[in-house]
C-alpha cells in the first residue's frame, strides 16, 4: 500500500501532475519523429518508473502514440492543437502583460508590430505612465524602425533580406544627436539586440527619454511585435535593471516562454 505523501517514485497529484504533462506534450511537439522513455526522462528530469504510466495513459487516451518505443503526439492532441489555434489572437494574448507592466512600473508601456510599406512601427496596445512627467503613448502611435527602440527590434527579427531592403530606401536622419544614421551602425546595433534579445535607447529618437524593448514571439517561434518601456532619462537609468527585468519577463510571458535571468550587460547609449 503506498503512502499519502513524501514516497520516492510516487507520481505527483493535481498541478505539478498537469503541469508535467502539458511539458512532456510541448517537448513532443518539438520532436516530430518521436522520443524514446529514456530520452524522455533525460529531458524532464523525471526518472523512467514514475512517467511510465502516465505515458500509457496518454497513449490510451490518444493524446500520444507509441510506435517502435518511441512516443509521439496523437490525433487527439493535434486536435487540441487546433482548436488552441483557432481561438489565438496576439492582441488578446499581449494586452494583459501590457497591463501588468504598466501597472508594475508606472511607465509608458505599448505593443508595437511593423508596417514595412511605410518602415514604421505601429503601436496597436499602449498605456500612458500615470507620472506628471512620462512618454506619451497612444494605439496608432508610429515611430521610424531605424530609430525607436520597438522599431530595431521588429528590425533584428525581420529576414534577413526585408532588412536589406528597407536600409536601401529608408532615409536614416538624424532625429537627435545620439540617432544612429549609417547602415553599418544599425546592422551592428541589431546583431546586438539579437544576440542579448533586446534594444536599450537612450535619446535616439527623443532627446529626454530613453526606451527598453523586447520581441514578442508567435506559436511558430518568429516575432509578431514589440513590446517597449519609455521613461524619462533620469527615470529609466535610476530604474534601469528593474525595468528591463520585468520587461523581459512581461515579453516571456506573452510569448508564453520560461522567465530568465536578464544578460550581464551595461545600459545603452
Amino acid at each position: 500500500m503506498t503512502s499519502s505523501t513524501g514516497e520516492k517514485g510516487r507520481t505527483p497529484k493535481g498541478p505539478k501532475a498537469i503541469g508535467r504533462v502539458l511539458d512532456l506534450l510541448l517537448l513532443l511537439s518539438k520532436h516530430r519523429e518521436g522520443l524514446s522513455l529514456a530520452e524522455i526522462s533525460t529531458a524532464m528530469a523525471v526518472p523512467k518508473s514514475t512517467f511510465l504510466d502516465t505515458l500509457r495513459g496518454l497513449c490510451d487516451l490518444r493524446y500520444l502514440m507509441q510506435e517502435e518505443g518511441r512516443y509521439r503526439l496523437g490525433p487527439v492532441a493535434y486536435r487540441l492543437a487546433g482548436h488552441i489555434m483557432s481561438t489565438w489572437s496576439a492582441p488578446d494574448i499581449v494586452r494583459q502583460p501590457v497591463k501588468m507592466l504598466a501597472r508594475a512600473t508606472h511607465e509608458s508601456v505599448g505593443f508595437a508590430i511593423a508596417d514595412w510599406e511605410i518602415g514604421q512601427a505601429i503601436y496597436t496596445e499602449a498605456i500612458n505612465s500615470t507620472q506628471p512627467v512620462r512618454y506619451a503613448m497612444h494605439v496608432g502611435i508610429r515611430a521610424p524602425l531605424y530609430a525607436s527602440a520597438a522599431g530595431r527590434v521588429l528590425l533584428a527579427y525581420a529576414e534577413p533580406a526585408r532588412i536589406t531592403a528597407y536600409l536601401r530606401r529608408a532615409k536614416l536622419r538624424a532625429l537627435t544627436d545620439s540617432t544612429r544614421t549609417t547602415e553599418s551602425e544599425i546592422m551592428a546595433h541589431l546583431e546586438e539586440i539579437r544576440r542579448i534579445g533586446y534594444c536599450a535607447s537612450f535619446g535616439e529618437m527623443l532627446s529626454d527619454t530613453a526606451a527598453l524593448s523586447v520581441p514578442v514571439f508567435g506559436p511558430d517561434d518568429q516575432a509578431i511585435g514589440a513590446m517597449m518601456l519609455a521613461a524619462p532619462l533620469d527615470r529609466m537609468r535610476v530604474n534601469y535593471d528593474s525595468f528591463l527585468q520585468m520587461l523581459i519577463d512581461a515579453g516571456h510571458e506573452a510569448s508564453g516562454q520560461p522567465v530568465t535571468p536578464v544578460p550581464e550587460i551595461g545600459q545603452g547609449d
